[in-house]
């Protein structure tokens, strides 16, 4: 049996190049960087068994402050007035605008049509008419994979605190691609731990470890106190776990835009180019054939 190990990573879709930019420690570089070109930048999603959900928001310069709490803020940042319209190819729904301070984004588009609720195994086409533009898609649900168990095992250092753990045996065909979102009590939201493929353990019993994330990406301002167990799960938690196969595009979209979401503001680092699956705009559509599971550690 393998193991691997999932690494958590929050952060907006809105991912702002730069580059040719260090700090010298003797003197002070002043460096002119030109505006960036404005581009509209899509967060699209459909679950096995839900409504399709899609963000659309603007690109903004890359040292403007942007107050995500503020109401002008938003109306900045998000498109409100985008006709967004999803197809299976025989049935097409129109999106409607919503605002849900329990979700993040807090503002999407959302599909009403029950006849496309999300099923695995089929694809669904994306199309946004938005400030002139015109923005395609589309994404397939891959076929459901079930985890075998969800646990957790305690540090021996500290055996208060641990990570999370999953079993799966992966089908023996190649290409399956996963991805997980995890959370615990009290979070307003799945937040995503990771991708990976079955390249390296195809056909095989496999078991994996994921942290527990942050309850709020890094960039929302708060007021939360110290946390001595950050990234661990501590006994009396209750760990959910959303577990999706996800098709190759998809997987080449978040696998590119998470390697450059890690090396964010590090100079040393080499530019990563993100493979957008988006024609018209930046970002990705995605459709996940998800599955949930809940574990309680025991006290």
């Amino acid at each position: 049996m393998k193991k691997f190990k999932i690494y958590g990573l929050n952060l907006f879709v809105v991912l702002i190049f730069i580059s040719g930019l260090f700090i010298s420690c003797e003197r002070n570089i002043d460096i002119n960087l030109p505006e960036p070109e404005p581009m509209l930048v899509v967060d699209g999603f459909i679950d096995h068994g839900d409504y399709a959900r899609v963000t659309i928001s603007r690109s903004f310069p890359y040292f403007e402050e942007i107050n995500l709490t503020d109401i002008s803020s938003l109306q900045q940042i998000f498109v409100a007035n985008a006709s967004v319209f999803l197809s299976d190819g025989v049935i097409t729904d129109s999106l409607v605008f919503t605002i849900d301070p329990t979700s993040f984004p807090p503002v999407y588009y959302k599909g009403t049509n029950p006849a496309l609720i999300g099923q695995a195994g089929k694809t669904y086409y994306l199309t946004i008419y938005a400030e002139g533009d015109t923005i395609t898609s589309y994404t397939t649900i891959p076929p459901l994979i079930y985890l075998d168990s969800i646990y957790w095992k305690p540090d021996p250092q500290a055996p208060y605190k641990g990570f999370g753990w999953g079993h799966l045996t992966d089908p023996d065909t190649m290409g399956n691609i996963y991805r997980l979102f995890t959370k615990r009590q009290g979070y307003p939201y799945y937040v995503a731990a990771g991708a990976l493929s079955d390249k390296n353990f195809n056909g095989t019993s496999t078991a994996f470890s994921f942290s527990r994330p942050d309850p709020l990406p890094f960039y929302i301002p708060n007021n939360l106190p110290e946390d001595t167990a950050r990234f661990y799960f501590v006994k009396g938690d209750t760990i959910s776990v959303k577990f999706c196969t996800i098709d190759y595009r998809s997987y080449e979209f978040i696998r590119t835009y998470t390697s450059a979401a890690s090396s964010f503001g590090n100079p040393f680092s080499a530019p990563t180019f993100i493979k957008s699956n988006v024609n018209g705009a930046f970002g990705g559509f995605v459709g996940y054939g998800a599955t949930y599971y809940q574990y309680v550690v025991p006290q």
